[in-house]
């Protein structure tokens, strides 16, 4: 599965621990969907990043949001300590964004690799096949121009 997708993935799931902290904590405290807000805005950056055409600034974008989400609640997680909820939906925000960001690392640097060792990747395909249609073009101009 491609890095996009999974910042899909964990963008609903941070939709999820958030509408379920929100809803856990009778609805009271709106900043429960704080996690919420954080995953529709990573499920964004993954929907953009599928698209192709700004995929490395999407995803270093959902990074820095996993990192946002990483270090925001594991600040606070000890604040609130009699209110189980926000520290089992803290901590699985802080283990989640933790989760993404190192799967993130881990993507940025296969693609370096990729890219030293000349491999296509996803975005290098898709460069070619518009040089090639390109390419094809500039023949039938050159064919056309001759007959």
């Amino acid at each position: 599965m491609t890095i996009h997708r999974w910042t899909i993935l964990f963008g609903l799931l941070l939709v999820a621990i958030g509408v379920g902290g929100y809803y856990v904590t009778g609805a009271e405290h709106h900043t429960a969907l704080i996690p919420a807000v954080l995953g529709v805005a990573m499920f964004v950056c993954g929907v953009v990043a599928a698209q192709g055409t700004m995929r490395m600034l999407a995803m270093h974008v959902a990074a820095l949001i996993g990192v946002i989400g990483f270090f925001g609640p594991l600040i606070t997680i000890f604040n609130d300590v009699e209110n189980t909820s926000a520290m089992l939906s803290k901590g699985f925000t802080s283990a989640l964004c933790l989760m993404f960001v190192l799967m993130c690392i881990n993507s940025f640097l296969e693609a370096r690799r990729a890219r030293k060792a000349g491999k296509n990747t996803e975005e290098d395909d898709e460069d070619l096949i518009g040089e090639d249609e390109k390419l094809n073009t500039d023949i039938q101009d050159e064919q056309d121009s001759l007959s």
